[in-house]
């Protein structure tokens, strides 16, 4: 991360007259380089004026606005070449006329709409060697299975079959100026990714141009960082005898040097024995861990790890950024996992960048859990950050259709309903369980004037359905926007499926031929980047970066350009019913209507998909 230093001229004149002409040169040539990105800035100021927002959500307009790394991402999604892609909304809030059949109602409540997406994918790639080194350590708790793990062979030897990592779950931390990515990490004893004995959330952070970043340090926040911490690694250094002046004397690098007086008083370096090397690392380790997360590692939550392991451990981690009470970001890392005190599967949430009682789970006694909890998916209210010592709390969509919400405190876990649409009578047989959670929710920018002030969320949910165009399993991702008014939540749009033209990799890794189980899973809304605004058009240049799953084998982050258009256009198509009415008669209509069609479509594009990529005779 780069800092910008200013020296005073001591010399006045002719010289610093020129140096002031060039200084205003380089300026406009940096302006004329991003374009219409001068514009930003100025409906930064109007924003500002005209919003009343909290900036607590993750993807706040405003918090997008002067960035230090913003130009550089600008000209980097500039620089992509972009390919249209073509979908179909369907409005979640419109009635619908009596005496229409299926295909009629899906007519009477569809839109088209386009996005663009970049012909980039970033791929998030694993780095099992420094994962196996945080972990393979006597102190470690996963230590001893490690050792079962390899049989006696280097932990090297196990990574090609035994590991995997997908469903990486990323967002741009703004303050640290990196990327910080959460992944499933499965360790399978049989061999299969989907027969896996543990799972683990490995965490990794990457700059903005998606390089990793290895012993990047994030303070915690809930600990002290003493003044004098770089002075005790500096004594830990000099306890062992290692001293910055002798270090890289030897060409190996296989053994630092400590100084010594020669009899003429002159300094040489000898050895330092790599004994003292490996305990100063340690220890200095040690410290670092008391005040710092760093990464790349393995988070640390606790599980069994003992006797005959099948599906223990962490799953489908989703991350979210929030703003606490002292305005700092902070993750919050969603996860399921099998609790032996509750006998079942339930929902936790982690806290990375926490260094006390980090971990909490979300039950409450008043929250009946009567079945396996997965899929929840959390977003942020500018209520959530409170300033009474209290850790403040997060929301929860805990089912998508019919729309459940939970308020759940961040310190203890408690949860309670906020909202609960299958308790509305006329809503109690609108189920649909081929509609699952996705990424996190993500407010959409606030302080455009044509939202109106309206509490708008994006999300990406996922659906399954089973046996269609050559797959036992079918998944794919869709776009909705969710609403709260009055208390109530809504997704007052939904679309056909988003796969962005993808030739989804098959279950056996090597091709794309439609078998088994087909997969592309969406795991979280990356970064969101308003740029301009052209008046004269009333149009916006945004770029939102997604991170996506195939095949629970790998990840990436895909650019798309144009959603806030797209989010805008969605609105002007619902204006004819701008607010669902909860007092209609014909509510369940208007409610389930919507996630019949994305079904209906999703089974379309399935047959479809699958006669493209039939698997090749034998």
């Amino acid at each position: 991360m780069g800092t910008f230093s200013f020296r005073s001229e001591k010399r006045l004149g002719r010289g610093f007259t020129w140096r002031l002409v060039v200084l205003a040169i380089v300026s406009v040539l940096c302006l004329l380089s991003l374009g219409t990105t001068p514009d930003m800035y100025g409906k930064s100021l109007f924003m500002s004026s005209n919003t009343t927002s909290d900036d607590s959500g993750s993807h706040d307009a405003l918090s997008w606005k002067n960035k230090t790394t913003l130009a550089h991402m600008v000209t980097n999604f500039r620089r992509m070449e972009y390919k249209q892609f073509d979908l179909v909304n369907y409005v979640g809030n419109r009635a619908i006329p009596e005496g229409l059949d299926m295909v009629e109602s899906c007519k009477h409540i569809e839109h088209d709409a386009k996005l663009e997406y970049g012909n980039i994918t970033i791929p998030i790639i694993p780095n099992y060697k420094v994962f196996s080194d945080s972990m393979n350590q006597p102190s470690s708790r996963f230590y001893n299975f490690l050792k079962k793990l390899a049989k006696g062979k280097p932990i090297e030897s196990t990574f090609k079959k035994k590991w995997y990592m997908f469903g990486s779950s990323a967002e741009w931390l703004e303050e640290e100026q990196c990327y910080v990515v959460y992944s499933r990490l499965i360790l399978s004893e049989a061999n299969a990714r989907d027969q896996a004995s543990i799972s683990l959330i490995a965490a990794q952070a990457f700059d903005k141009d998606w390089n990793e970043l290895y012993g990047k340090r994030i303070r915690y926040l809930d600990v002290e960082t003493p003044d004098d911490f770089e002075e005790q690694l500096k004594s830990i250094d000099t306890k062992y005898n290692i001293t910055e002046e002798c270090l890289g004397k030897r060409e190996d690098y296989s053994s630092y040097l400590e100084p010594q007086s020669d009899p003429d008083g002159s300094e040489s370096c000898i050895l330092v024995s790599e004994e003292s090397i490996r305990l100063a690392d340690m220890e200095k380790q040690e410290l670092i861990d008391m005040y710092f997360r760093t990464y790349p590692t393995v988070i640390d939550i606790p599980f069994k790890t003992t006797g005959d392991l099948r599906f223990m451990g962490p799953e489908d981690p989703k991350v979210i950024i929030r703003r606490n009470a002292n305005r700092e970001q902070e993750p919050l890392v969603i996860y399921n996992m099998n609790d032996k005190n509750f006998d079942r599967r339930l929902m936790f949430m982690v806290m990375p960048h926490r260094k006390v009682n980090p971990i909490v789970p979300l039950v409450d006694k008043e929250f009946s859990i009567s079945e396996t909890q997965k899929n929840w998916t959390p977003f942020i209210r500018d209520e959530d950050a409170v300033a009474d010592g209290s850790r403040g709390f997060v929301h929860i969509v805990q089912h998508i259709m019919p729309i459940t919400v939970l308020k759940c405190s961040l310190d203890d876990g408690k949860c309670t309903y906020e909202f609960r649409a299958d308790k509305i009578d006329k809503l109690k047989k609108s189920q649909f369980k081929d509609l699952r959670g996705g990424t996190s929710f993500v407010r959409v920018p606030q302080g455009i004037p044509e939202l109106d002030g309206r509490k708008l969320w994006l999300g990406v949910i996922k659906s399954h359905i089973i046996g269609c165009g050559g797959a036992t399993h079918f998944y794919r991702p869709h776009l909705v926007l969710m609403e709260e008014r009055d208390g109530k939540y809504s997704f007052i749009s939904l679309s056909s499926p988003s796969h962005f033209h993808r030739d989804v990799l098959s279950w056996d890794m090597k091709t794309t031929s439609m078998k088994y189980i087909n997969i592309m899973s969406p795991n979280s809304i990356v970064s969101w980047n308003v740029v301009s605004h052209d008046h004269e058009n009333d149009s916006y240049e945004d770029y939102i970066e997604m991170s996506f799953s195939e095949s629970d084998c790998k990840s990436y982050v895909l650019a798309v350009r144009g959603m806030l258009n797209y989010i805008l256009q969605v609105l002007r198509d619902s204006s004819d019913a701008k607010y669902l009415d909860w007092d209609s008669n014909d509510l369940d209509i208007r409610v389930g209507t919507a996630p019949k069609c994305v079904i209906s479509k999703l089974k379309e594009h399935c047959k479809e998909y699958g006669a493209l990529h039939k698997e090749p005779s034998k």
